[in-house]
């Protein structure tokens, strides 16, 4: 048995942990610690049976300019980590301050951490609580192009994991043939022989997203390494949380709460982008609007209820006859517009005929017996005009053109 600082006879020296097996006549050994963690220093000799006082206190003075020199080293290290723990947070910080939308931000935030950590792949899952799934929102590295904007259900694999158990995840091993280990399924062609790291972000005591990185082989944390990345995680949360509410903002300025559809500012919006789209595919587009008149009479005879009731019907209406993927609006309290592409204005108004009928019918005979007529009106891009005004302006005339005319019954 070997003891501490007492001389011993070790016969086993194949067994010792600085010797590889084979290794024989050794005659004396003299180890010593390196400081109190740093490591060990051994001298061993296969001339004597041991060491002289003065050969241990050289030792013993070597080990300790080891312990300054490991110590040095260790300090070089730790304020190059400091250095580049400070880099990261900088531009993190200079990405929560610059980006106006989550996708921007994300993508250069993934970016910047995948460098620091040198994985081989990172990630970031936004957490869809609805459908329970989450879905890769930003990535960087090696990641196939079939992954991006995949689901994966919350209750699978790591992410599912993260989710469920609301903590971060550490795997300093990954088993490859685990059923559960995995990302977006078990089959998936990525490294599952090394490391990987799942840092959760919450919002209100929920799980909203999560950073995921993956390493080839085994990586060991750094604990400073670890705090970085929570640190980041947690101001990515608030910047999640302040654009999504922006963004959430932004959509109900578009929408009419009334009715569901988009009201005169989003629907401008979004003409002018199909107008644009329409201009470089060079493909023709119609715009077309119905008044319901005079809305007056519905203010004088109807209670604030059931007025609201009566514009919530007509939506209703007008979205089961056309579809969620035609582009409506409620322009005003009795004026809705609609947009298609690849249409003629014969096409256009077959359409408009089958919703007017359909709003008699179902729900504008049966209001308080009240003579209110639906008028219409279309403007074909490009014959009536290239720009949005120009159409608009076509459009109105038109409509004015046909205020004596009564809605079909």
């Amino acid at each position: 048995t070997i003891r501490v600082g007492k001389l011993g006879h070790y016969v086993d020296i194949d067994e010792l942990p600085f010797y590889e097996k084979g290794e024989s006549g050794i005659k004396g050994l003299f180890a010593i610690p390196v400081g109190r963690d740093l490591g060990v220093l051994y001298v061993d000799t296969k001339r004597s049976w041991g060491f002289a006082e003065k050969e241990q206190k050289l030792v013993l003075e070597f080990g300790q300019i080891l312990e300054t020199v490991v110590k040095s080293e260790r300090a070089i290290e730790r304020e190059k980590m400091y250095a580049r723990m400070l880099r990261l947070w900088h531009n993190v910080e200079e990405q929560a301050e610059m980006s106006e939308n989550l996708e921007r931000y994300f993508h250069s935030v993934v970016s910047l951490c995948h460098k620091f950590v040198k994985a081989h792949s990172s990630y970031l899952f936004l957490v869809n609580h609805s459908n329970n799934k989450v879905k890769l929102f930003a990535c960087a590295g090696k990641v196939q192009d079939e992954f991006k904007d995949a689901e994966v259900p919350l209750t699978e694999g790591i992410m599912g994991w993260i989710a469920s158990n609301q903590k971060t995840l550490k795997i300093r091993k990954l088993e490859t043939k685990s059923k559960q280990q995995y990302l977006f399924n078990p089959h998936e062609p990525l490294p599952h022989t090394g490391s990987f790291l799942g840092v959760p972000l919450f919002i209100d005591g929920e799980v909203e997203a999560i950073f995921g990185f993956l390493w080839e082989r085994e990586h060991r944390w750094d604990r400073d390494e670890l705090y970085i990345l929570n640190v980041v995680a947690k101001r990515s949360s608030t910047v999640l949380e302040k654009l999504s509410l922006q963004r959430q903002l932004a959509i109900a300025e578009t929408i009419d709460t009334n009715t569901g559809l988009y009201n005169e500012l989003g629907f401008e919006q979004v003409f002018q982008n199909k107008l644009n789209k329409a201009i470089e595919k060079s493909i023709p587009m119609v715009l077309a609007v119905i008044q319901i008149s005079p809305w007056m009479l519905v203010k004088a005879n109807l209670t604030l209820r059931e007025e609201k009731d009566l514009r919530q019907h007509i939506s209703q209406i007008i979205v089961s006859t056309f579809g969620r993927k035609t582009t409506m609006g409620s322009l005003t309290e009795a004026r809705y517009a609609f947009l298609w592409f690849d249409h003629t204005l014969g096409e256009a108004e077959r359409k408009l005929t089958r919703l007017k009928t359909r709003l008699v019918h179902e729900c504008l005979r049966n209001v308080s017996d009240l003579d209110l007529r639906i008028r219409s009106s279309l403007a074909l891009f490009p014959s009536d005009g290239n720009t949005t005004s120009d159409l608009w302006n076509t459009l109105y005339i038109r409509l004015l053109a046909t205020r004596h005319k009564n809605s079909p019954n």
